[in-house]
């Protein structure tokens, strides 16, 4: 059996994405400080702390998470909160269930949330998107949030698979990317 990956063994990466009309960047990992012994991918034992402030040294404003209430308690992340807001970033739960597209909770969330995070990010902020893995939830959202800064859907889907092979990992993901409706039914509350 292998070694568990830990924040020092492999340290986090960040899949960064850009926007002609945008200044700042959209960043993809998988969640921060994560525990999982028995992964299909291999053993798992970061630390938050020092996922934390490699997102912080990236230059992130914000952290959305996408995993559920239960997701964070089994990967012992039930602090993300405190610890991302102690590092003087902002924190957004947007929770989205594994495999599937945006709900109604995300819709909700980015109604409240949206329309300023994508402005952020066109005056230069950089935002952080992440999820259990960092491959579905967080790339489909990672490319609605591209289509939002005038990236046609497939583009953006490209862009989004090119650094993060994977991404994107559903039938259902694509076609709400594709959706002409996708984040902006969200913004306008439809």
């Amino acid at each position: 059996m292998m070694n568990p990956r830990t924040s020092i063994t492999h340290p986090l990466q960040i899949a960064e994405f850009t926007s002609p009309t945008a200044k700042g960047a959209i960043g993809v990992t998988f969640c921060p400080g994560k525990k999982q012994p028995g992964a299909l991918t291999g053993a798992w034992d970061r630390d938050l702390c020092i996922d934390l402030d490699a997102i912080k040294a990236w230059g992130a404003s914000t952290v959305i998470t996408l995993i559920e209430f239960h997701e964070m308690e089994s990967l012992e992340v039930s602090d993300i909160e405190q610890q991302t807001v102690a590092r003087g970033m902002e924190w957004l739960h947007m929770p989205i269930t594994d495999f599937s597209p945006p709900d109604q909770r995300f819709a909700q969330a980015w109604r409240k949330h949206g329309s300023r995070l994508l402005e952020e990010v066109r005056s230069g902020s950089r935002i952080l998107v992440h999820c259990k893995g960092g491959l579905g939830r967080a790339g489909t959202v990672s490319a609605l949030m591209l289509v939002e800064l005038g990236m046609n859907p497939e583009d953006a889907m490209k862009a989004v698979r090119s650094a993060r092979k994977g991404a994107i990992e559903t039938r259902e993901q694509e076609d709400y990317v594709r959706s002409s409706r996708g984040l902006r039914s969200a913004a306008e509350g439809q």
